[in-house]
């Protein structure tokens, strides 16, 4: 679904998120969003879906497994002294 609304920004840099688009999005008064600037758009989305597109992205980058991520903190350690 696409829904596209002319918004004005306040003195104070806010703005109404359209009535659509918080029923489209689920959200009520009081709830947080993240706000994100990525290639030239706001985007606007809930905490939950966030951590859902985000899970997983780190894994592997201190190893494949539990031993490995050990070894590399302990290679890390050792640096620091």
């Amino acid at each position: 679904m696409n829904i596209t609304k002319a918004v004005r920004i306040s003195k104070k840099g806010q703005f109404v998120i359209p009535k659509e688009m918080r029923e489209a999005l689920g959200v009520k008064e009081g709830e947080e969003l993240l706000v994100t600037f990525e290639s030239g758009k706001v985007v606007l989305t809930r905490p939950r879906e966030y951590a859902k597109t985000t899970r997983g992205l780190m894994k592997g980058t201190w190893g494949k497994d539990r031993k490995a991520v050990e070894r590399y903190l302990e290679k890390e350690r050792r640096s620091w002294a």
